[in-house]
């Protein structure tokens, strides 16, 4: 009589290929390669999100070699690269076009999820941070701000050594809805936040909303947002000079916080005001002033969107303390670009794949589910042939509910090496009257 259990109970090497259902593989099949090349481009996909995302190794030759060990169990009769720069080279040559299209298609499932969208528009959070790199001369050349500017313009040896270090900035936007990394961009130590996400705006969908800090501020870099048909909400600070709003300007009907974002440089050369509305919202336990150009969201509504930001400090705390990724390892820029790449890409992959296996609405621990993958990759790697259910260990990979804490999250002795600035209120100044006659004349 047939077996009454119903668990879905495969041999681990079964369970890391079903793991890889959502890989676009039709799509991956007809993706040119150069005439020599005898690894597929869908093992060769596989084997880098093993390697530089599923992989819990101190040094990138001991991820390789279990990437490799575990490519070539799931796939015993097809070309595995046997080395870590064979891997390098391969990604080298075809991985941005890989990247891509595995990104088009993840992007094309979330598109038809429920959590698309969040107040009417697809939302990102937006942040960045710096991983370390190897001070390699090619290295220190390509990432260090050092190496832009002669020693001469540094006041003194500690601002020349803090310039001198090796990092590679990554400017991120998350998704909002479902907690995604969607886009990143990356540069050296010395290239902004800002101007990384400048760079990466057509990556996003059209009349997309940014969610960003008090340091993502500025006349010119907000008129790019506008101009670019973007949407924002930026948690103001004394960094903020605003000119409030009496009554209606042209064509702006007034709301409750109207105010001009006009700064000195922008009224000399005749430039538009940009109408903002300034609110004053609780965000958790905190007292917050955001500025947003849709003028027609709720305070609620705000204060909701912006609370969800803090998931992108998660995600990068997640990242370089938790699945220790704070230090990249490779020794050339080109290597370094690739090994963050896929790094990030293993890690949406992942987090996407762990998101179908728990019950909608609860919400997804990042590191419950990567223990699973780290788990499962040993399996397959060592030829263990314990049998195992991915989808049962997956579906307990939720956060804990904290929603009835009352204690602080900061510990209180962490020896922390400076202390944070507090951000502050915004300046508001009255708009005079001939100001105000010239606003209204720009904006008529």
């Amino acid at each position: 009589m047939p077996h009454q259990d119903n668990d879905d109970l495969r041999t681990p090497v079964q369970d890391l290929k079903s793991l890889f259902e959502l890989l676009p593989v039709d799509q991956l099949r007809d993706q040119p390669r150069h005439g020599n090349a005898i690894i597929s481009a869908s093992v060769l996909a596989i084997t880098a999100i093993i390697a530089f995302g599923w992989t819990k190794k101190d040094a990138l030759t001991e991820r390789f070699q279990t990437a490799r060990d575990a490519a070539s169990r799931m796939f015993p009769n097809m070309a595995i690269a046997t080395t870590r720069q064979g891997l390098f080279s391969a990604l080298a040559q075809c991985g941005n076009q890989l990247l891509s299209r595995i990104r088009a298609a993840l992007i094309q499932r979330l598109k038809q999820e429920s959590c698309w969208l969040l107040v009417g528009r697809p939302t990102f959070a937006v942040d960045g941070s710096q991983f370390a790199v190897p001070r390699s001369l090619k290295n220190l050349s390509f990432f260090a701000a050092a190496s832009r500017k002669s020693k001469g313009t540094y006041k003194t040896d500690a601002d020349l050594k803090k310039a001198s270090t090796t990092q590679i900035a990554v400017s991120l936007c998350q998704h909002l809805g479902s907690g995604l990394p969607f886009a990143w961009n990356r540069g050296g130590s010395a290239d902004s936040e800002r101007s990384l996400l400048l760079n990466m705006l057509d990556r996003l969908p059209a009349g997309s909303r940014l969610v960003m800090d008090a340091y993502y501020f500025g006349y010119e870099f907000w008129k790019q947002l506008i101009e670019g048909g973007f949407t924002f909400v930026v948690r103001a600070g004394k960094n903020i000079d605003v000119l409030k709003v009496l009554k209606a300007t042209g064509k702006v009907k007034y709301r409750n916080g109207l105010v001009l974002y006009w700064p000195q440089t922008a009224i000399d050369r005749d430039a538009k005001p940009i109408v903002l509305r300034l609110v004053e919202v609780m965000v958790g336990r905190k007292r917050m002033f955001l500025l947003t150009n849709e003028l027609e969201l709720t305070d609620q509504q705000l204060s909701e969107i912006y609370a969800g930001r803090w998931g992108v400090e998660v995600f990068f705390r997640m990242i370089k303390q938790n699945l220790e990724r704070a230090k990249l390892h490779s020794r050339t820029p080109k290597n370094v670009i690739i090994e963050l790449d896929w790094t990030m890409l293993a890690i949406w992959y992942s987090l996407y794949t762990a998101r179908a296996c728990i019950t909608p609405g609860e919400k997804l621990s990042g590191m419950k589910a990567f223990r699973v993958f780290f788990k499962l990759i040993i399996r397959v790697a060592t030829h263990s042939v314990l049998r195992s259910n991915h989808r049962a260990e997956l579906s307990g990979s939720v956060a804990a509910n904290e929603s009835g804490r009352k204690s602080e999250k900061n510990s209180r002795a962490y020896p922390r090496k400076k202390k944070k600035r507090q951000t502050g209120e915004p300046t508001i100044n009255d708009l005079s009257d001939e100001l105000w006659k010239k606003a209204d004349a720009m904006l008529a």
